[in-house]
C-alpha cells in the first residue's frame, strides 16, 4: 500500500482555495499519521511502480493496473472542483477513456451500476499504433444536468514528455481544461459547457486506470483554481512542506490493511477490472 500525504489550505493565493487530497506519490509506507488519511490501494497484477517523477518519485501505469482510493465525505466538493496532475504519457489504451483521475458513484456490486461523476482523462488522437497525440477531456454529472463533458478542440498532448494538466470546473463559468497552466480551447460532447446543479456524491476514486504513463502530484481541490494556483508554481514549495509521518512497522495496521486490501480487491475483481470505464450508463 502506498501512502497519500493530504495537506489542506495548501494553496497561498488569497482566495483561500483549499485542498482535499494531494497524492505525492513518493513512498510505499504505512499510513501517514497526519489524521486526514485519504489513502490508496495498488491494484493489478504487477501493481503500479515508483519511479522517478516530476518532484521526487511518482507511479508508473501500465494500462492494467490502478490506484484506488475508498471515498471519504472529506473529499466531496458539489460546487466548485478542480482536479490536477503532471502526466508523463508512454502510451495509450485502445479506449476514449485512458484514466488520469476519475470519481466515480457505484451502486451495487456489477459494473453496469457505475457513474462517472468527476475526472479528467486521455483520448488516443488515432489508432493507438499510429498516434503519439492525444486529446485531453474533462466531465461531472450533476444532479440536474446530468452527464456533460468536454474536450480539447485538438491533440494537446505528446507523449515522453511531462505535462500538467487540470480541469476546473467553475459554478459560475462552467467547465475548462488547462495545459501547462494556459486554457485551451475546447468543444463540448455531452450535455453543456456550463451545467447547473451540484456534483453528485462518489463513492470511489481510481487512479491511473486504463492508462500507460507515469503520474505524480494528483490533486483535488474544492475551488475553482486560477492558472496561478496549478502545481506548476506550487510544487516545488510543497516538495519541502510535505508531513510525511513513516509510523513504522505495526502489526495490528498490518492485520487491518491486508483485511481491507482483500476486502477491496473482492469488490474490484467484480467492479473495477470488468469496468472499461466506459460512458456513463444514463447517457450510452
Amino acid at each position: 500500500m502506498i501512502s497519500m500525504i493530504f495537506n489542506s489550505a495548501l494553496c497561498t493565493n488569497e482566495s483561500i482555495a483549499k485542498t482535499l487530497a494531494l497524492w505525492h506519490f513518493d513512498q510505499i509506507q504505512t499510513p501517514d499519521a497526519t489524521g486526514n488519511d485519504n489513502v490508496g490501494i495498488l491494484g493489478g497484477d504487477p501493481p503500479p511502480m515508483p519511479v522517478e517523477g516530476k518532484f521526487g518519485k511518482a507511479l508508473s501505469f501500465d494500462g492494467n493496473n490502478f490506484v484506488y482510493v475508498p471515498f471519504s465525505p472529506s473529499l466531496y466538493t458539489p460546487e466548485d472542483i478542480t482536479i490536477e496532475a503532471w502526466i508523463y504519457v508512454r502510451g495509450f489504451k485502445d479506449h476514449p477513456y485512458n484514466n488520469i483521475l476519475t470519481i466515480a458513484y457505484r451502486s451495487g456490486l456489477e459494473w453496469t451500476t457505475v457513474t462517472r461523476v468527476c475526472g479528467i482523462a486521455l483520448t488516443p488522437a488515432g489508432p493507438i499504433n499510429q498516434t503519439d497525440k492525444c486529446y485531453l477531456r474533462g466531465y461531472i454529472y450533476t444532479d440536474k444536468a446530468y452527464f456533460n463533458e468536454i474536450i480539447t478542440s485538438k491533440p494537446v498532448i505528446n507523449i515522453d514528455q511531462w505535462v500538467h494538466v487540470a480541469f476546473v470546473r467553475s459554478l459560475s463559468t462552467g467547465l475548462h481544461l488547462y495545459i501547462n497552466g494556459e486554457e485551451v480551447d475546447v468543444n463540448v460532447t455531452y450535455g453543456v459547457r456550463n451545467p447547473k446543479g451540484n456534483i453528485i456524491m462518489g463513492t470511489d476514486i481510481i487512479i491511473g486506470h486504463d492508462a500507460i504513463l507515469i503520474i505524480d502530484e494528483p490533486r483535488i481541490c474544492n475551488a475553482a483554481l486560477e492558472p496561478s494556483q496549478f502545481m506548476t508554481d506550487l510544487a516545488p514549495a510543497l516538495a519541502f512542506s510535505r508531513t510525511e509521518i513513516d509510523i513504522g512497522p505495526n502489526l495490528m495496521i498490518a492485520i487491518i490493511v491486508a483485511a481491507i486490501a482483500f476486502a477491496v480487491a473482492w469488490l474490484l475483481r467484480r467492479v473495477i477490472q470488468t469496468w472499461g470505464l466506459g460512458l456513463p450508463k444514463l447517457r450510452t
